[in-house]
């Protein structure tokens, strides 16, 4: 998956087009705009189609990264309020599915500030 993000990041401000979700039928369909998704880039790539990338497919994607719908969704899908990203936010999404320690402690410092902060509130008046 590093590979992956890798390849994204070369060319940073690249728009990536995101898929459906897969509980809105995303497995049937391609992206929402006209645009090459990160499957699409990740199948350009002659290095991971060697080691075994067997197609463009969300299928093919998940088998071969070892993913989940609900990974896949979180790198690769969008909605119609965005149906397009810029590469360096897909590649940041595959790095946090990939290790989420990041983002975990992120969210767990954000609602430890919001726990004191209501409680200084509280204590306070």
């Amino acid at each position: 998956m590093l590979r992956w993000a890798t390849l994204l990041e070369r060319n940073p401000h690249r728009i990536i087009g995101l898929l459906s979700p897969s509980w809105a039928g995303g497995d049937a369909r391609g992206p929402i705009v006209d645009r090459p998704s990160a499957i699409d880039v990740a199948w350009d790539d002659v290095v991971l189609r060697a080691m075994g990338l067997a197609g463009r497919s969300r299928a093919d994607v998940k088998a071969f990264f070892g993913l989940s719908d609900a990974e896949l969704d979180r790198i690769a899908a969008g909605s119609w309020r965005c149906p397009i990203r810029p590469a360096w936010q897909v590649a940041v999404r595959i790095r946090n599915v990939e290790c989420p320690r990041l983002e975990n402690r992120i969210v767990g410092s954000v609602f430890a500030f919001l726990l004191a902060f209501c409680a200084i509130f509280y204590w306070v008046f």
